[in-house]
């Protein structure tokens, strides 16, 4: 996510390892606040290789979840420099843990341990086989979806899936789009451009619900989050999202006309409208001049329609054109 740009084009012979470096999942390293946790330290230097001593702690109940995280977290940020080796290994350890324990492992299974073990089984599950990115994580994992915890660290794990699940789709496009553009000098500057410029969007969506489960934005009193999360790790985390917290309006423009009209805002061009087509503007908040023009259709003189908007951060305001005034 930060970076994006250059980060892509650095590794852009090495493509898996380039969209692994897109993950907030394996980029942002919060065990490193936990070092000195023995099993986090275990987990760093292991290579991404997840043994029974660190499934044992994370199956445990009771085990501090911000501990669990960052075990899952120190594995992940080892297992993206890895060859396939290690995650065959993995799946191996895993499946034989499992195995030994239960009968019949699968979603109904899940629902018999605590939240953060579960997210802790979907982040591992995540990072270790599937990191599909034209799947819907929690199309996949249902019982992780929309966790309602009182606890730091699971808020701001769950928020850490969710961007991740935001992420998928632009990730995909870009690497299908990279797969067919091998040789550096074929990639599309614009094309990149306009990709970091969708990206944005998501991203800003998905800093606010981080911020969120960070410092507590939005919270009653009686409704914040147990602080079980050190604040060395909380600073790793917003330090990665912080470039994208960004207030975030929209102007949606719906055309009432048959005839196409050329629209700009603030005296920049955004294109034509087609017959009663609806265009949604992405902003800041603040104050913005729309201006109209008929381009085909009139007799004499061409319709003009001029609007002037004041939009704060979250709103959508929706302004008509294509008539009259």
């Amino acid at each position: 996510m930060k970076k994006l740009i250059l980060i892509l084009l650095m590794c852009i012979s090495t493509l898996a390892t380039s969209f692994a470096q897109l993950s907030p999942l394996t980029e942002v390293e919060f065990y490193k606040a936990y070092l000195d946790v023995p099993l986090v330290k275990s987990a760093s230097l292991a290579n991404g290789k997840i043994n029974n001593t660190m499934l044992d702690y994370i199956f445990k109940k009771g085990n501090p979840s911000e501990i669990k995280y960052a075990i899952i977290n120190a594995l992940g940020a080892k297992l993206k420099n890895q060859n396939h080796t290690v995650y065959e290994a993995n799946r191996k350890t895993f499946e034989d843990y499992i195995s030994a324990k239960y009968d019949n492992f699968n979603q109904e299974t899940m629902q018999l341990f605590s939240i953060e073990t579960q997210m802790c089984i979907v982040y591992f599950d995540i990072i270790n086989y599937n990191f599909d990115y034209s799947e819907n994580l929690f199309d996949i994992y249902p019982s992780v979806l929309g966790v309602c915890s009182c606890s730091r660290a699971d808020a701001i794990m769950y928020s850490l899936l969710y961007t991740q699940n935001e992420m998928n789709p632009f990730i995909r496009d870009l690497q299908e789009y990279l797969h067919s553009n091998i040789d550096i000098e074929n990639i599309n500057d614009d094309y990149l451009d306009d990709f970091k410029k969708q990206w944005e969007k998501p991203a800003i969506q998905a800093t606010k619900m981080v911020k969120n489960a960070c410092f507590d934005q939005n919270c009653d009193e009686e409704d914040k989050y147990t602080n079980n999360m050190r604040s060395k790790a909380i600073d790793i985390i917003w330090n990665y999202f912080k470039e994208y917290d960004k207030a975030q309006a929209t102007i949606t423009i719906i055309s009432k006309s048959a005839n196409p009209y050329q629209v700009s805002i603030n005296g920049k061009v955004l294109g034509k409208t087609d017959p009663y087509e609806n265009y949604e503007y992405t902003c800041t908040p603040g104050y913005y001049h729309i201006k109209a023009v008929q381009v085909s259709g009139y007799v004499f003189s061409p319709t003009v329609n001029e609007r002037d908007v004041n939009v704060e951060d979250g709103e959508n305001v929706t302004v008509t054109i294509g008539y009259e005034d």
